[in-house]
């Protein structure tokens, strides 16, 4: 019986021990991590002075910033004008929903493209390179899947696939500025005044 007491508190004090070597570990490696993001930031400001860039690949990337109103704006009054199409009926707004459809879909590809060679000019950690990647996803689906709801509404024509699809799409879209706007101005951009 003492052996197994002493057995019990042998193998306890190891997972004490251990546990505290567990946090002097999880210490130094926030410490590391601290200190690398303080490099990386450096490196940043360093190669952003005066906002010139530095790569052929930050010259590139940085037209993702110019291009990338376009299909959010499009995209967006797609869904109005369909909308305003359900409730009045006039022609004018079928035509000009079709044509930033096609219009959409024609500048989401290069975008999308532009943001991926964007993204390997920047650098970014935790929460913001959770957004980033959450951006990067989300803004490929929207491209292939513009070019998909064109594709169906041209082949099919107004009809509730194309509604649903559209729909589905308008909140990509948001979806993708959401992240993006968090990387652009901070995680909480969107939160009330309060």
């Amino acid at each position: 019986m003492k052996l197994f007491f002493f057995l019990c508190f042998i193998s306890l004090s190891l997972v004490l021990f251990a546990h505290e070597a567990h946090q002097k570990q999880k210490q130094m490696q926030e410490k590391e991590n601290i200190q690398e993001k303080e490099n990386v930031q450096e490196k940043v400001k360093q190669s952003n002075e005066g906002g010139r860039p530095l790569t052929w690949v930050q010259w590139l990337g940085s037209f993702h910033l110019i291009f990338l109103h376009f299909p959010l704006a499009l995209i967006n009054m797609v869904a109005i004008t369909e909308l305003l199409f359900g409730i009045y009926k006039k022609p004018m707004f079928e035509i000009s929903s079709r044509f930033m459809l096609i219009a959409a879909s024609i500048i989401a590809p290069p975008t999308a493209i532009l943001g991926f060679i964007y993204s390997y000019s920047s650098s970014y950690s935790g929460l913001m390179e959770t957004f980033l990647w959450w951006h990067m996803w989300f803004g490929i689906s929207t491209a292939i899947f513009t070019i998909a709801v064109l594709f169906i509404r041209e082949r099919f024509g107004i009809s509730r696939l194309y509604y649903s699809c559209l729909i589905l799409l308008f909140l990509m879209i948001n979806i993708t500025g959401f992240f993006g706007g968090g990387m652009t101005f901070g995680p909480h951009h969107m939160h009330l005044p309060l």
